[in-house]
């Protein structure tokens, strides 16, 4: 297997967790918040799921542009809408070489300068830190049973 094939399933095994997890919140969390000033609880899930699309699309374009977020209402369209990002994010990345992932990247971000796949580190870290989070805010809005992490 291939390292562009490996990252892909390490991330993907982080998703289908997040995808878990969605699904036991109901709708009246939505729009919770556990501090002012935080994503609610379907603002972070998309923002997890559109930047990481932002991500996976360096590798190819090297633009760094915000991704379109959809406006959800409830949690059956974030679910829907996390979803579709995972398809798109999931066939960028199925297109990657390795050789793809060994080029020298054009970041002018310190942390991001060097190979290509460190666009999708981040993108990994990006997922991981902010699931975390949502596991966390599921725990708050009283989710009782959370799925394992990985």
């Amino acid at each position: 297997m291939g390292q562009a094939k490996q990252m892909m399933n390490e991330w993907l095994q982080h998703r289908k967790v997040l995808e878990e997890l969605l699904e036991l919140i109901d709708d009246e969390h939505i729009n919770f918040k556990p501090w002012e000033g935080a994503m609610t609880l379907g603002e972070l899930a998309l923002h997890v799921a559109g930047w990481n699309d932002v991500f996976v699309s360096m590798v190819k374009t090297e633009e760094f542009t915000s991704p379109d977020i959809p406006e959800c209402k409830t949690m059956e369209e974030v679910r829907k809408a996390v979803k579709e990002f995972t398809q798109k994010t999931k066939a960028a990345y199925e297109s990657f070489t390795d050789a793809d992932l060994e080029a020298i990247n054009n970041s002018s971000h310190p942390k991001l300068q060097g190979p290509k796949k460190r666009y999708l580190i981040a993108m990994y870290d990006h997922e991981i830190h902010h699931k975390g989070q949502l596991f966390m805010y599921a725990r708050m809005v009283g989710v009782q049973e959370v799925p394992f992490f990985r």
